[in-house]
Order: C-alpha cells, then sequence, then structure tokens
C-alpha cells in the first residue's frame, strides 16, 4: 500500500504537468503514443545520470569547497542529468517523424525532463518519507520540465545535420546545464535563501512559456 501512495504521488503530478505542457501545443498535437513512449524514455535516463552522479557523491552531500560543489552541481548533476534527458528525446522522438517542427522540441524535451522528475521523485519519496512528495510535485518537477524546455528549445530550431544546429543544440544544452546546477548549487550549499532557487524556476519557465507562445504565433502566420 506504501509503494502505490508513493508512486502516485511522485508520478501523477508529472503526468498532470505533461498534460498541461501538452495542451499548449493547439494546433498540431504530437501523438499521445509519441509523448508515453518520452516521458518512459526520461525515466530510464535516471539511471545513467545517477551512474554518472556516484562517484562525485562526496562532493555534493559532503562539506567541500564552494568551488568543487559548484563544479559538481553544474557538471555532474546539470550537464550529466540535461545531457541524458536531452538524449533520451534524442532516441524516442527526434528521429520520429511526428518531430516536424520547432515547437515539439520544447513539448518532447518537457515530456521527457518530467518522466526524469517522476522516477527522481519516486525515489527521494520513497527513502525519505511521502512529505517531501508535495515540494518536489510542484518545485523540482517544474524545475526539471523548464531546464528541459529550454534545451528543447534549441534543439526545435537548430538546423538538421549542419554545424549550425550542432551549435545550437549545445549552447541549449550549456545554458539548461548551468541554470539547473546554479539551481542545485544554491539549494546545496545554502548560501542564499531558498527563494533565490524558486526565482530561477520561475525565470525559466517564464522564458520556456514565453518560447512556446512565439513558436505558435509563428506557425499560425
Amino acid at each position: 500500500m506504501r509503494f502505490v501512495t508513493v508512486l502516485a504521488a511522485s508520478v501523477l503530478p508529472g503526468l498532470a504537468w505533461v498534460w498541461f505542457f501538452y495542451r499548449q501545443d493547439r494546433y498540431d498535437k504530437e501523438p499521445p503514443a509519441r509523448i508515453a513512449i518520452t516521458f518512459a524514455a526520461g525515466m530510464a535516463a535516471v539511471v545513467p545520470a545517477a551512474l554518472i552522479q556516484l562517484p562525485f557523491r562526496e562532493w555534493l552531500l559532503e562539506p567541500s569547497g564552494l568551488v568543487a560543489r559548484f563544479l559538481a552541481a553544474f557538471l555532474v548533476v546539470g550537464l550529466g542529468e540535461e545531457a541524458m534527458k536531452l538524449l533520451s528525446v534524442y532516441l524516442a522522438a527526434y528521429r520520429h517523424e511526428a518531430f516536424d517542427e520547432p515547437l515539439d522540441g520544447i513539448i518532447y524535451a518537457v515530456t521527457a525532463s518530467l518522466g526524469f522528475a517522476a522516477l527522481e521523485n519516486l525515489f527521494y519519496a520513497w527513502n525519505f518519507g511521502i512529505e517531501v512528495a508535495p515540494v518536489r510535485a510542484v518545485v523540482t518537477t517544474l524545475a526539471h520540465a523548464s531546464f528541459g524546455g529550454v534545451a528543447g528549445f534549441y534543439l526545435g530550431i537548430a538546423p538538421r545535420g549542419t554545424p549550425e544546429g550542432v551549435g545550437l543544440i549545445l549552447r541549449g544544452l550549456f545554458i539548461a546545464a548551468l541554470l539547473h546546477g546554479v539551481y542545485d548549487f544554491l539549494i546545496l550549499s545554502r548560501l542564499l535563501h531558498p527563494v533565490f532557487g524558486l526565482l530561477i524556476v520561475y525565470l525559466t519557465y517564464r522564458f520556456v512559456a514565453g518560447k512556446i507562445r512565439q513558436l505558435r504565433r509563428r506557425r499560425v502566420r
């Protein structure tokens, strides 16, 4: 019974966020099956991301220098998780015919990120108690979606098979990883009030929401 409760508290909020972002694509809905596959791929991405972080756990959890902790937060957590999430989008959706316009980059990247967050939330709720689920369902889940959405925006607008396209994808990955890393660094170091972490999430979400509106208007024209 406990597992069912923890599972519901972890996965259902992620699915609710998927529905929220899915509805933003008003004119050319993505196939539900492809969305489900991408969500599952995002969940699977937790495993390699965790393996990347394993050798550096002491830098993240134990008292260490601020420089070491920031590098771990950016290079290990931020870059590692965002790279795995983006790879899951590539494997699950990017090469599929349904991925046929710039807005799809955001929709699929957000979906994969929400799958990643759902499984990560499950681990946290199981190990630290159901009490952590509400905050992670709102803040952490939206953070993953927003950071992933930034990388997805650049993936969507990148010309395929060109050096320019590769450059745009790498730029998006770097920005997403940096935002993710700064967010985690602020939470872990406790140098500033947690509200600053919330501000990063909010501003990143606003950026992604603005790009969704921009790409939607461009399509209508």
